[in-house]
C-alpha cells in the first residue's frame, strides 16, 4: 500500500512539472477585443472573457471592450447574463498581440407560467367563496345605492353632455333668428345723444312746424 502511494505522488508529480514546464514554454499575448450583440452591434458591458481553471480573465467596460495577458492555446469563454456563451482558441500565429470582435447572440429562456392564488387549491377557494359573509353595513350601502329615488335624483342633477350642450345652442340661435324682428329697438331710447338732438328740435320749434305741416296736409 505504501509502494502504490509512493508511486502515485511521483507520477502527479511529474504531471505538475511537465505542466509547469509546457506552461513556461508558451507565449505571452496581450488579448484584447470588442464583445457585441443585436443587428447594430451594440457593446455588451460587464461580461466575462476568462480562462477556464486558471486566474487569467477580465471583464468588459461599458462599451464592450476587454483587454488582458494571457498565453497562446488558451481556450477563453465569454459569458454574458442573456446570451449564449461563446469560446476563442488563441491562435498560434506568431503575433504578440490580437484582437477580436466576438458577437454574442441572445439565449432567451421562457419559463412556464406560474399562477398565484391566495388558496393552495381550488376546492378551498370555492369553499371560502361560499362560506363568505358580507357585511351588512355593505349590504345597505348597495340597496342604498341602488335605490330607485336615488338614480332618478342623479340623472335629474346629471349635467349636461356635447351633444346637448350644442343642441341648446342651436336652438337659441333659432330662436334668436326667428324673434329678432319682433324685439323692440330700444337703443334710441338709451342713447344720450339722440336725446340731444330730440331736445334741440324742440328748442327751435321743429316739433310745432311739423304738427303744423301735417294739419295743413
Amino acid at each position: 500500500m505504501r509502494i502504490k502511494g509512493i508511486r502515485l505522488q511521483i507520477i502527479v508529480c511529474f504531471l505538475l512539472i511537465s505542466g509547469f514546464e509546457s506552461a513556461a514554454q508558451r507565449k505571452v499575448i496581450q488579448f484584447s477585443g470588442l464583445i457585441v450583440s443585436g443587428e447594430q452591434s451594440y457593446g455588451v458591458p460587464y461580461a466575462s472573457v476568462y480562462v477556464p481553471r486558471t486566474t487569467r480573465g477580465a471583464i468588459t467596460n461599458d462599451v464592450g471592450f476587454f483587454s488582458f495577458p494571457l498565453l497562446i492555446g488558451d481556450t477563453c469563454i465569454v459569458r454574458s447574463v442573456g446570451f449564449r456563451p461563446q469560446k476563442y482558441i488563441i491562435p498560434d500565429d506568431g503575433r504578440v498581440s490580437i484582437s477580436v470582435v466576438l458577437y454574442l447572440q441572445s439565449d432567451t429562456t421562457l419559463l412556464p407560467e406560474v399562477e398565484i392564488l391566495p388558496f393552495p387549491t381550488e376546492a378551498d377557494f370555492k369553499k371560502a367563496f361560499l362560506a363568505l359573509r358580507l357585511p351588512e353595513t355593505d349590504m345597505n350601502r348597495m340597496r342604498q345605492n341602488l335605490n330607485a329615488k336615488v338614480l332618478a335624483r342623479m340623472q335629474f342633477n346629471l349635467g349636461m353632455d356635447g351633444g346637448l350642450n350644442h343642441l341648446y345652442f342651436v336652438n337659441q340661435q333659432s330662436f334668436s333668428t326667428v324673434n329678432q324682428n319682433f324685439i323692440p329697438n330700444t337703443s334710441q331710447i338709451l342713447n344720450p345723444f339722440a336725446w340731444g338732438q330730440f331736445i334741440k328740435s324742440v328748442k327751435k320749434g321743429e316739433l310745432n312746424r311739423r304738427r303744423e305741416k301735417e294739419e295743413g296736409d
